[in-house]
């Protein structure tokens, strides 16, 4: 128990049972926890910096969990608009119903936003 908490340090080793093992990380792999998994090409270019408190950076154990949890994002080309004056082309959507109503007892909700000037306007 530390500061009120209890912390397990361990890894999860899968055979016919599950258990949990002690296991000291290294000050890299700290670092590569404490900024989100960092690849060991970022934890170089820190070290580098000196940002990494003096501690030496050393090849990081491959995980899994770590490549599958990266997110990907698809680079979308900036658009390009098309309208000429407003109330042209306008985007609308209808939302509901929801569990819980509004005040005035309204279970869907109508946006509708204008290309040209992207103004908005809600109905409940």
């Amino acid at each position: 128990m530390k500061n009120g908490l209890y912390s397990v340090d361990g890894e999860v080793v899968i055979g016919s049972v599950a258990t949990a093992t002690e296991r000291l990380l290294s000050k890299i792999e700290l670092w590569h926890m404490r900024l989100g998994h960092v690849s060991e090409k970022g934890l170089i270019e820190l070290g580098k910096l000196e940002l990494l408190c003096g501690d030496k950076v050393k090849k990081l154990n491959f995980y899994e969990h770590c490549v599958y949890g990266k997110a990907c994002r698809a680079k979308f080309n900036a658009g390009q608009q098309r309208t000429k004056g407003t109330l042209n082309y306008v985007h609308a959507d209808l939302w509901g119903p929801t569990k819980t109503p509004s005040h005035s007892g309204a279970r869907y909700f109508l946006s509708i936003v204008d290309d040209y000037s992207r103004k908005l306007w809600i109905y409940i």
